[in-house]
This record gives C-alpha cells, structure tokens and sequence, in this order.
C-alpha cells in the first residue's frame, strides 16, 4: 500500500511540473514573437534611416549655406534633419535686368552688361519689347546681301523727369543712350517689379527703385512697361539724338484707374524686388 501511494505522489509531482510549464510555454511564445517584432521594425527603421542620410547628404553635397542665413539661426539650433530645410531653397536663381545701370545691386552677381535695345519707335511692326543687348555679339550664319524684314535699333531718354542725375555727372539725360546690365541674386529665388511703389513689400528684398517707362502714346509702335533705376546712367558714346526704341516717363490717367489713390500728372514708380 505504501508503494502504491508512493508511485501516485511521484505522478502527481511530475504532471504538476509538467503543468507549471504548458502555463509558462504561451507566455514565452508571445514573448519571443513580440522581440522578433521589434527586431525586424528596428533593422527595417536603421536602413530606412541610413537611405534618408544617404539622400541627405548626396542634396546637401552641392549646396552651399549662405552666411547670412548662418548668421541668423537662432542660438543652438543646429542644421540637421528636424530643423527645417529652408536654408535649402536660397540657393539663388532670380534674374533680373536693371535697365539705366551698369552694375548690380549688392547680393546680384552681373549676368552681363549691355544697352538698351528695340524696335523704332514709330514702326507699326516688329517687336515690342526693350532688349538688353551685349556688347560681345556673337554672329552665326549671315547673309548681308539680303535686307531683313524686322529692325533692332538702340535706344535713348526721352524727357525723363524725377530721375536722380549723381550717376550721370548731373548732366541732362534726355537723347543720352540707356545701358543695362542682367543680375542674378545670390541668394534669391523669386524676382518681380511692382509698379508704382518705390518699395518692396513686407518679406521681400529691394534690388532696385526708380520709375516706370515706356514709348510714347502718339507713337504707333507698342513697347512694354519697364521698371528705369531712379539714378540712372547714360552710354558715354551714345549723346546724338538716333532715337530708335526710345523711353518715356508714365503718369496715371482717372477714370478706369482709381483716383484716389492715384493722383494725375505724377510720375508713377517702381520697384524690383526679390525674395
């Protein structure tokens, strides 16, 4: 009887071990099925992240950051992935021409310089834009034995009132041929000319002021609206009075164009502004 007893306990202990197990044994299951989990999300999480640092760098590699922007970050903020990559986007890029001047405006990197350049002022036909033309043209295949059906010619003031003469020796500007120069902005992507404001609006960069010209009315040809510096200065070699594609100060007229704010008989402005 004793051994019987004694073979019951001994079962009894076993299958109570064996219990204690198959109780641990799910536990254990979604323990290693959650660590396989999380391992697989962490290495698919590290390649993805090493990808975006590749791809970061190779957009990085060939941009430079302006000084100035460096300059006005604020105190610990450092240039990586969670600060915003605004820095990026000034990488330059907006084209502009200063009409009336030689040079560019501090920031602007000259494209090239030239003179002013157009249709006859009194032709019915041809263009009707200003030009900037250079001063190195390059010809390809010519034939000068045949005349051309439309004409480019220079350019000169006209009776141009409110302009600053310090950049032309406060000599008169009107018959006085029109340089030009094309600018590209370091730093800025965008470019417009405002009219009739001689400055830019909130958020926006000043690359130049002066005021609006044209062709005259009373000539048949068609010219568009183009933003003069307010210190202009005139083509040394060019004083005779040659006409061609000539400039015109603008002034508003009332009745379809609101009066106020306009006012007649004003010299309307200008602005060229970038951002």
């Amino acid at each position: 009887m004793t051994f019987m007893w004694r073979g019951v306990s001994e079962t009894l202990r076993s299958y109570r071990q064996h219990f204690k197990y198959l109780l641990v044994f799910p536990f254990l299951v979604a323990l290693a099925v959650a660590s396989y989990k999380i391992g697989h999300s962490s290495s698919a999480l590290t390649k993805e992240t090493k990808l975006e640092d590749t791809l970061l760098h190779r957009e990085r590699r060939d941009v430079t950051v302006p000084t100035e922007n460096l300059n006005n970050m604020k105190q610990g903020e450092s240039i990586n992935r969670s600060t915003p990559r605004l820095y990026e986007h000034n990488i330059g890029g907006a084209v502009y021409t200063r009409w009336g001047r030689t040079e560019c405006a501090t920031g602007s990197d000259a494209v090239y310089r030239g003179v002013a350049g157009g249709s006859w002022f009194d032709h019915t036909g041809g263009g009707s834009n200003y030009l900037c033309l250079p001063l190195e043209p390059i010809w390809g295949t010519y034939n000068e034995a045949v005349e051309k059906g439309s004409k480019l010619y220079g350019s000169e003031y006209q009776n141009p009132s409110g302009f600053g003469l310090n950049n032309n020796h406060n000599r008169p500007l009107h018959d006085n041929n029109v340089p030009c120069v094309v600018c590209r902005s370091q730093t800025k992507t965008s470019v417009v000319m405002i009219p009739a404001r001689n400055q830019c609006y909130n958020g926006w960069n000043t690359e130049y002021t002066g005021y609006l010209m044209s062709g005259n009315v009373s000539h048949k040809g068609r010219t568009e609206f183009v933003c003069m510096d307010g210190q202009p200065e005139s083509d040394p070699s060019g004083y005779r009075d040659e006409n061609g594609a000539v400039f015109y100060s603008v002034e508003g007229v009332c009745g379809s164009l609101p009066c106020p704010p306009y006012v007649p008989r004003r010299e309307i402005t200008c602005a060229v502004c970038t951002k």
